[in-house]
């Protein structure tokens, strides 16, 4: 993705956040939440650093949302009910224009959009959707509002810095085996790259985008879209891309043979969400395991395409998969979609471990409030792949089947906020 893509995607996002974000910041002025409410309490937190753009770009975002909401969830609401609307009606028996209805009531009631509308089943009315925490108000309110009071700066969001201060703070994390940079490529300790499976990812990226898996042969290294290359031949093509962003380059780590059933050849990684406690200490809030499926064989991310089941915080067991939502065909799976392995039930190897990994991570960034961790159960232990500062949810909550706005993590983020100065 080039550098205009990348401009347009993150402004884009940022529009739909504020399009979803409307009724919530509106309702903030004109109707009086309980204090003692924590999803309450980070709503009108949320709403007032709505209304408080903190530069010309925001304020624009604002007013162009103010502007087009109308016509774009209009737009997006027969768009989905097109798109899932048959499947729905079939499996619930609710008529397309009740699904339409429905979201309209569900956006002006909590800023549900149409796709988040499915995500979060909706459609079978057990909630209406306040019970959930949305993107808008975490990743374009609650959590810049935690970075600014703490002023967090450890590095979570450069892949290269994590895994350096991770290996200084003896953190069992993935390491770096060289960096691709403005055209050319860096090995550390070594002239030549190792002998075995490399993974190569954007030093600052998310969802799996331009991550690429290259397997060791006997002539080189191997790639489904690029063929065969010689060593000199990837680090010329690695240098190559360079030139648009940064690219780290890792030793590729493989899952323990219990997860071999159900990783579809890809790295299946937990995603542990802790939380800085009332005495600042890290607490394991929830977690997911995230399973590849299909024709991809490289990354587990959910956003491209994988499944995820909810982790049981007590025993470490699965729970039943599904995938993002906004397509609503799959549904949920006990048994993986490919291998036909089963999920549900089936207990994380190394999960206590795992657990303790994300808790003593998160005490050597520890001027991050909350911490998304990716970390991979393998034949040696858990490890982590990386860190989040600003973890999603969806995928939480999705997998849980369940909103997180009357949890231990929303009390948690609102003694944060309320209390560090």
């Amino acid at each position: 993705m080039g550098r205009t893509a990348r401009w347009a995607t993150r402004h884009g996002e940022r529009m739909v956040y504020r399009v979803a974000g409307l009724p919530v910041a509106v309702s903030a002025l004109f109707v009086a939440h309980p204090d003692n409410e924590p999803a309450a309490y980070l709503r009108a937190a949320y709403a007032s650093h709505f209304w408080n753009p903190e530069d010309l770009s925001e304020l624009t975002e604002l007013l162009i949302a103010s502007l087009i909401w109308p016509a774009g969830l209009v737009a997006a609401a027969a768009w989905f009910v097109w798109k899932n609307g048959a499947t729905v009606r079939n499996r619930l028996g609710k008529s397309r224009a009740r699904q339409f209805v429905e979201q309209m009531n569900a956006y002006f009631s909590a800023g549900i959009l149409p796709p988040w509308y499915y995500m979060f089943e909706l459609p079978d009315g057990r909630c209406c959707g306040r019970e959930f925490l949305n993107r808008f108000e975490t990743k374009r309110g609650i959590y810049p509002l935690l970075r600014k009071k703490s002023g967090a700066s450890s590095p979570l969001d450069d892949k290269l810095a994590f895994a350096e201060c991770c290996r200084l703070h003896r953190v069992h994390a993935v390491p770096v085996i060289g960096l691709a940079s403005h055209g050319g490529v860096k090995l550390f300790d070594a002239e030549h790259l190792p002998e075995t499976d490399l993974f190569v990812k954007p030093v600052r990226g998310t969802g799996g985008s331009g991550a690429e898996r290259w397997d060791h042969r006997e002539n080189g290294f191997s790639e489904p879209h690029a063929g065969l290359l010689t060593e000199r031949e990837l680090l010329a093509r690695l240098a190559a891309r360079s030139r648009r962003r940064p690219i780290l380059l890792q030793p590729r780590i493989e899952n323990c043979a219990e997860l071999s059933a159900i990783n579809n050849g890809a790295l299946s990684t937990l995603r542990i969400v802790t939380c800085l406690d009332e005495r600042r200490r890290p607490e394991v809030v929830a977690a997911v395991m995230r399973m590849a499926i299909g024709d991809n064989h490289r990354v587990d991310n959910f956003h491209a395409g994988g499944i995820a089941a909810a982790v049981d915080l007590d025993h470490g067991a699965l729970g039943p998969a599904s995938d993002l939502g906004m397509d609503a065909r799959l549904g949920w799976v006990d048994r993986h979609p490919d291998s036909g392995a089963q999920i549900t039930g089936r207990t994380v190897p190394w999960w206590r471990e795992a657990c303790a990994l994300a808790e003593r991570a998160h005490r050597v960034f520890d001027d991050r409030t909350i911490v998304g961790w990716d970390i991979a159960p393998t034949e040696d232990g858990p490890i982590i792949v990386e860190g989040n500062g600003s973890p999603d949810l969806d995928i939480v909550q999705r997998a849980m089947r369940s909103g997180l706005a009357d949890s231990r993590l929303s009390r948690l983020l609102t003694h944060h906020l309320a209390t560090v100065p």
